[in-house]
């Protein structure tokens, strides 16, 4: 345009708009390579952290970890984020414009799979984190159409909610617990997991679905459950829920952790029944 020409309503608006394309698109790049970049830092503090061999030994690890992140101004739960980020991706820090905040949560999946379809998902369809959190704790990874089973109902609220060791893995839907019961009290206990039924073991299905228990208790760094009633064999029937992060408090697992008994029917490895 000459320099002595006018601009009509019509040119002044577009460029307007092309001005804030510009600057729009801009600043888009300018947060994707902020985001890139703290990923990237992310993962060499857990490289930095790991080389030190702190996860190998519990005590003195842990002591060291609480001082680290003193020392930094962060929380513990960043840092052993970070190394378990190294240790997932050891060639590298994936180049992706994934933001930190949602990588935490995908570190929560240990299946290598399941991740890869989050990742995919959040890259390509641009999920959002609140869409990712509802999509891994609905376990979507395994049943994308929603077809995989009936959908549970969530339990909330209720006196009868206890964190739990694993002593024994009976079948897919038995436990033997060590659930604490509060003031220093411990009781050994068996559960039958509420809701669900999965096959005996001498039946076809029933060893899958006690060896995926198996495989998710032992990752599981907290079990929590929640319980009512006994049934006919004196088993506690128990919703049981579990995360494989280390900082997760006791009422997060319960409301947001993952919920094994909602994660068999998921997975075929059990059918629905009446309970409570």
């Amino acid at each position: 345009m000459p320099k002595d020409s006018v601009l009509t309503t019509t040119g002044y608006n577009k460029l307007v708009d092309d001005l804030n394309k510009i600057i729009n698109e801009g600043r888009a790049r300018v947060k994707t390579a902020a985001n890139m970049e703290l990923v990237r830092t992310y993962w060499a503090v857990g490289r930095r952290i790991e080389e030190e061999g702190l996860t190998e030994t519990a005590g003195y690890g842990d002591a060291i970890m609480e001082k680290l992140a003193v020392a930094l101004k962060t929380d513990r739960s960043t840092l052993v984020r970070c190394i378990q980020f190294y240790n997932f991706y050891q060639k590298g820090a994936p180049e992706s414009s994934i933001p930190w905040t949602s990588w935490r949560l995908l570190l929560t999946v240990g299946n290598e799979k399941e991740r890869a379809y989050y990742i995919e998902k959040v890259e390509k369809e641009h999920w959002s984190y609140e869409k990712l959190v509802e999509a891994v704790k609905d376990d979507s990874a395994v049943t994308p159409s929603g077809k995989g089973g009936k959908k549970l109902t969530r339990p909330t609220g209720g006196p009868f909610t206890y964190v739990a060791t694993i002593l024994r893995v009976v079948d897919g839907d038995t436990l033997l617990v060590m659930a604490d019961l509060g003031f220093e009290v411990w009781k050994e206990q068996r559960l039958r997991l509420a809701c669900v039924d999965t096959p005996a073991l001498g039946e076809d299905g029933g060893p899958e679905a006690q060896e995926y228990v198996l495989s998710q208790l032992a990752k599981a760094k907290r079990v929590v459950i929640r319980t009512g009633k006994v049934d006919a064999h004196g088993r506690y029937v128990a919703h049981v829920f579990y995360t494989l992060d280390p900082e997760m408090a006791r009422e997060k697992v319960f409301e947001e952790g993952n919920w094994l008994n909602q994660e068999l029917i998921n997975r075929g490895l059990a059918r629905a029944v009446s309970g409570f």
